[in-house]
């Protein structure tokens, strides 16, 4: 999934993701159009930046580097099936969204 941003819109990346997911990928003029900015239907949003920063802050970094560590060490220790199903919550997300129209 991308989100349409000036950087993640141009052309190599875009050529990427077909060569990478063809048919598969979801973002701007991409297989699966997406609308730019939608946090609520972004797992990125809606799960992993909460989830590492309550993990990250339960002990507060003392330094920058402390920081950047801990924030690798949480993201590698994300069980990947938590990850899953935050994607696949997606499409639950949608027909929330198409409900509400």
């Amino acid at each position: 999934m991308h989100d349409g941003a000036p950087a993640h819109y141009a052309q190599s990346v875009r050529y990427f993701l077909h060569e990478t997911f063809p048919d598969r990928w979801i973002g701007r003029r991409g297989p699966i159009e997406w609308p730019a900015r939608s946090p609520d239907l972004t797992p990125t949003d809606y799960f992993l930046w909460g989830v590492i920063k309550d993990r990250v802050y339960a002990t507060k970094p003392k330094d920058l580097q402390e920081l950047e560590d801990a924030i690798i060490t949480e993201m590698e220790s994300l069980p990947e099936e938590l990850c899953r199903r935050a994607c696949q919550s997606v499409s639950e997300r949608l027909q929330l969204c198409k409900d509400l129209e």
